[in-house]
């Protein structure tokens, strides 16, 4: 009897241990461009639940993510325009992503391509204004805009097993940012 039962565990534990978390959360840097040469930035945090097995090939995964950027101001000036003002964007997005990578299973590093569609809520608090040299400035009133859209992204990263956990880097193009992530898969 003692035999079953120390057989049983040593099979639970062994396989526990193969199976992988389909959670993955990133967190990382997010900018994106106002006026010429000016960059805005905030801080993306993404959760990513696989919907097909982890490390394959192909990939699906459900997606949660939000960006909170804080309030900056930026002015820009070249020789026939003029662009300034003051923002601050936070945002909500849900979707799917798929995601290929050849070498899923060839090696301990993995690149792959990802592209997802999402369905994204954006409040940009702030104001703005545009002016050519010689004519009226053009702008928004300081306040609190809110819209909801559909989006894509498209971008590219790295997953890398490192003593036993998997952990990606993600360069991708949201809408009209572009943002770094850096995340691994939940132990559990």
């Amino acid at each position: 009897m003692r035999l079953l039962v120390v057989g049983v565990c040593l099979v639970l534990s062994t396989t526990g241990a193969r199976a992988q978390s389909r959670w993955t959360f990133s967190a990382g840097p997010e900018w994106g461009l106002v006026a010429p040469q000016t960059h805005l930035w905030g801080l993306r945090l993404r959760a990513e639940y696989d919907l097909t097995k982890p490390n394959s090939i192909f990939g699906l995964r459900f997606e949660g993510a939000a960006r909170w950027s804080p309030t900056q101001s930026y002015f820009y000036s070249e020789n026939l325009a003029t662009w300034s003002g003051t923002e601050q964007r936070n945002d909500l997005m849900f979707g799917l992503s798929t995601s290929l990578s050849p070498l899923a299973h060839a090696s301990p590093i993995a690149p792959y391509v990802t592209f997802g569609v999402y369905a994204r809520q954006l409040w940009q608090n702030g104001s703005s204004s545009f002016a050519f040299q010689g004519s009226p400035v053009w702008g928004s009133p300081p306040g609190t805009r809110a819209r909801g859209d559909i989006i894509a992204t498209l971008g590219v990263g790295l997953r890398a097993r490192v003593a036993g956990r998997m952990f990606q880097v993600e360069l991708r193009g949201i809408h009209d940012q572009y943002g770094l992530t850096f995340g691994s898969r939940l132990p559990f």
